[in-house]
């Protein structure tokens, strides 16, 4: 019999996905932790070196460098130079904003077996 996921209930803090993860997966909250670090300490490492990341029905995120500009300092007026810098967006996955908008509780990025029709008829 498979087990149901987790039912979350409220805004999900990094200390209750590590709950959920665990719970999900039948690991101890110990081995949730290091593998929910883990993969988040994996994305920003690749963000950081300027590498998008995608995640298939989840979304990416993406690295990009901004050009040196100038601005105004809206208290003085004055002219100020902001440095180049790296910064980072997430573009969410079609998948993922679909089921968002039919507010799809059961949502997944498991990938849909072969052979299965998916989207409404």
């Amino acid at each position: 019999m498979k087990k149901k996921p987790a039912r979350i209930t409220q805004r999900l803090t990094t200390t209750q996905l590590i709950e959920v993860v665990a719970a999900d997966t039948d690991i101890s909250i110990a081995e949730a932790q290091r593998i929910v670090t883990a993969t988040f300490d994996a994305i920003a490492r690749a963000a950081a070196s300027g590498h998008d990341v995608a995640v298939t029905n989840f979304g990416t995120w993406l690295s990009y460098r901004t050009k040196r500009r100038t601005a105004r300092n809206p208290q003085t007026n004055e002219p100020v130079t902001v440095a180049a810098h790296q910064k980072v967006r997430f573009r969410v996955s079609p998948q993922l904003s679909d089921a968002v908008r039919r507010r799809d509780r059961n949502a997944t990025i498991r990938k849909a077996p072969r052979g299965s029709r998916t989207g409404s008829e």
